[in-house]
């Protein structure tokens, strides 16, 4: 059995041994690592700041050289940005440093209609109002070496490209400062190169002015929270004196000292909404109005937010009724494109259907005769790389490792869509199997407290950045709270309360009598109780005794009366060879019988609930809601004439079963008399589970009562709508010997 929890590798064994030295734990020590901590910049968990010379980055002497000669002829600047959080910031900085020391600039971004990156046509009619004497891009052109060109060319001006996305094969012919060209640390965010090159014009001191914007760019890009990233967000953390962005943490019911997850939650997204669903200039003058608060403006930035909710809403609505499972599963992507999206949506639309379906994600909307797109990539693969192998298909292209922005003439667009499926097709399979990384496992080596004591040198990180634990114990207690019983709320035998919001609600009844767990999750201090709380990231049911109850009834509740035809043991066999298989057993011993013998050592399983993320997949006991639309093949290993409902691509094998005592049940007709009776009198507040638990308890075990009401549903006499809603037919008359169902059970 494969295990979905991963640790998460460090850096080496040297950092390890120098954090133990300094009396960390060796699982804490190895998070640390893992991190990027070592002995060189052990300061980065002792609160100091790390910054490395601006000057090691490539080609920066040459930009400062050619700007402060701009400077010192009286020149004037246009800054070429882009329109998200990251751009936006980008070029507020340099604009600011620029007005701060009397050198005229005005900023260009454009919108998301006109698309990312360097358009020459904006620069050319900027230049028909007003001349300038150098053009310089943030955050955008290291991919647009034909604009630079033609820039250079019409108009006689310089132009030095600033930028940290992926390097192209063909660069601008023009000073380009990129960290991916040469730096110490290649991961800095747009506005973080233009932080940088503030801080080579004019020294560190001044550079600390404008470090809260390249702290808004640097979070809004979701740039590791490391190195020279994590001291710029502190340092910007530490100036947060900007007016107008104090305001609108103000207003985005933020901490009085805002955090780095306020602004990753509760500020980027507002300064990327102008640009999305309006005019990125709204966000740009709420960033450029540094020493008074525009209140009209960040107004406007507030109400662009809602709409772009609302139109979000839309998009969704719409978009999950094209997704097919079979083809998402066939195509190992989500590949999603519409006449009328708005192109502002479509990375958030992207980023959903990539967290939904853990494969990448392409979303487009028609512009003219091409689809204009952005795509989100899972962990283990390159995305950037990826697009490359199948540019022939497409007009531009350009972005990162897990987001790429693009555009496919609409002609191409089906060339472009199998492209991308072949070349996803033709990677290993286990790259797309979904695996969780834990930082440190909590138990005799290391507690709650430790991690949390760690979590705060950390500061700051990002939502994504948390130090996630595994935890393996036994549940005490558990309950579901919240609307329809959605979150879950468990204490385990060491004491710590877990909670999972949203969707682990449903495991409540499986393990409130102590089952066994394997869990990720995240440390917090909990508002109401001041202790420390597990906040669950990912959950696993571990086969435990009190199950078998729960394997009963959840075979009886999805038994199919009908006969089937069971396969040879050499097609069970090269079915199992193959991808995406899934294959189901009505029990964990039986799995275990013959787990050895059809070697299911590269399965993962999963324990009555859709959790995994495998093209190869043990059910146990799946529950009747249970999603096998993702699997080519399902296999059912079940015992002769006792099997489930499964999709009609379902072969099926017989065993015999290890624990016999699942499928021993009695029915008579004296039973399933009691039970329609009983559900005759159920009140109103009555669940169909309550009635059981109020007049027939002491009278028939809880699993011939599941049977009889499968029995009432297959001969039309009672049709149940939910827990608490019953109808019945009364004008039907039928005999119970007319049920396949009551006809199995009789003697079995």
């Amino acid at each position: 059995m494969k295990c979905r929890y991963v640790k998460r590798p460090y850096q080496d064994v040297n950092s390890v041994e120098y954090l133990v030295g300094k009396g960390f734990s060796r699982e804490i020590a190895q998070a640390l690592s893992a991190r990027g901590i070592s002995e060189e910049n052990y300061g980065d968990i002792a609160g100091q700041l790390t910054f490395h010379s601006p000057f090691e980055m490539a080609n920066m002497s040459q930009a400062v050289e050619t700007i402060n000669y701009v400077i010192e002829c009286g020149g004037s600047v246009l800054i070429y940005g882009d329109y998200d959080a990251d751009g936006l910031t980008a070029a507020s900085i340099l604009s600011l440093y620029f007005s701060d020391n009397g050198v005229d600039n005005d900023v260009i971004i454009p919108t998301r209609d006109e698309g990312y990156g360097l358009h020459a046509e904006n620069v050319i009619r900027a230049f028909e109002n007003k001349y300038y004497d150098l053009v310089i891009t943030v955050d955008c052109g290291i991919s647009n070496a034909t604009e630079v060109e033609r820039i250079v060319n019409e108009l006689g001006v310089e132009v030095i490209v600033t930028d940290h996305h992926e390097l192209p094969e063909v660069l601008p012919d023009c000073i380009c400062v990129n960290p991916k060209l040469g730096y110490p640390f290649p991961y800095l965010a747009g506005a973080g190169v233009a932080w940088k090159l503030v801080e080579a014009l004019a020294g560190s001191d001044t550079a600390a002015k404008y470090s809260d914007l390249a702290c808004i760019g640097t979070i809004g890009d979701i740039m590791p929270m490391q190195d020279e990233n994590r001291s710029i967000v502190r340092l910007g953390l530490a100036n947060w004196k900007h007016k107008s962005l104090i305001k609108l943490a103000e207003q985005s019911n933020c901490s009085v000292e805002p955090t780095c997850n306020d602004i990753s939650m509760r500020i980027a997204p507002k300064i990327n909404a102008a640009g999305r669903v309006g005019s990125p200039q709204v966000a740009l003058s709420v960033l450029l109005c540094r020493d008074k608060a525009d209140i009209t403006k960040i107004n406007k930035l507030l109400e662009l937010n809602e709409q772009r909710k609302q139109m979000l809403d839309s998009i969704t609505a719409q978009s999950d009724g094209m997704c097919d499972v079979k083809t998402i599963t066939r195509e190992r992507m989500v590949f999603l494109y519409s006449d009328s999206w708005q192109h502002g949506l479509l990375g958030i639309v992207a980023a959903r259907y990539k967290e939904k379906y853990k494969l990448p994600a392409i979303v487009m909307t028609l512009d003219g005769d091409e689809y204009v797109g952005s795509a989100r990539g899972i962990e283990t693969i390159d995305l950037f790389e990826i697009f490359t192998k199948c540019k022939q298909h497409l007009l531009r292209y350009g972005g990162h490792k897990a987001s790429v922005g693009f555009s496919v003439h609409k002609q191409q667009l089906s060339d472009f869509r199998k492209a991308m499926a072949e070349t996803l097709c033709a990677m290993d399979s286990a790259l797309f199997d979904k695996v969780f990384y834990y930082d440190v496992q909590l138990g005799k080596d290391c507690d709650a407290m430790e991690v949390m004591e760690i979590t705060q040198k950390l500061q700051p990180l990002l939502p994504q950045d948390k130090i996630i634990c595994r935890v393996t114990d036994n549940v005490k207690f558990a309950n579901s709270f919240g609307k329809d019983d959605a979150h879950l709320s468990a204490t385990l035998s060491s004491g710590l309360e877990v909670k999972g919001f949203f969707k682990y609600g449903v495991y409540a009844p499986f393990i409130r009598n102590g089952a066994n767990v394997d869990l990720l999750c995240s440390l917090e201090i909990d508002s109401y109780s001041k202790k420390i709380c597990g906040i669950i990231e990912d959950f696993t049911l571990c086969n435990s005794v009190c199950f078998d109850e729960f394997y009963r009834l959840n075979l009886l509740k999805n038994f199919a009366a009908t006969d089937v035809v069971f396969s040879g043991e050499k097609d069970v066999k090269q079915i199992l060879a193959g991808e995406s298989v899934a294959v189901v057993f009505d029990d964990y011993e039986t799995y275990l019988a013959y787990c050895d013998k059809y070697d299911l050592s590269d399965y993962y399983v999963d324990i009555f609930f859709d959790n995994s993320v495998a093209s190869k997949t043990v059910v146990i006991s799946p529950v009747e809601n249970y999603c096998f639309d993702k699997y080519q093949n399902v296999l059912s290993f079940s015992r002769k004439g006792i099997v489930r409902n499964l999709p009609n691509n379902t072969k099926y094998i017989e065993v015999a079963p290890a624990n016999t005592e699942l499928y021993s049940l009695e029915l008579t007709r004296e039973d399933c008399l009691k039970a329609y009776q009983a559900l005759k009198h159920k009140d109103k507040f009555d669940s169909v589970k309550g009635v059981y638990d109020k007049y027939l308890s002491s009278k028939m075990s809880y699993a011939q009562y599941v049977v009889a009401l499968r029995v009432f549903e297959e001969l039309n006499l009672v049709k149940i709508i939910d827990k608490y809603s019953v109808e019945f037919d009364t004008t039907v008359k039928q005999d119970l010997g007319n049920s396949a169902i009551f006809r199995a059970f009789q003697k079995i």
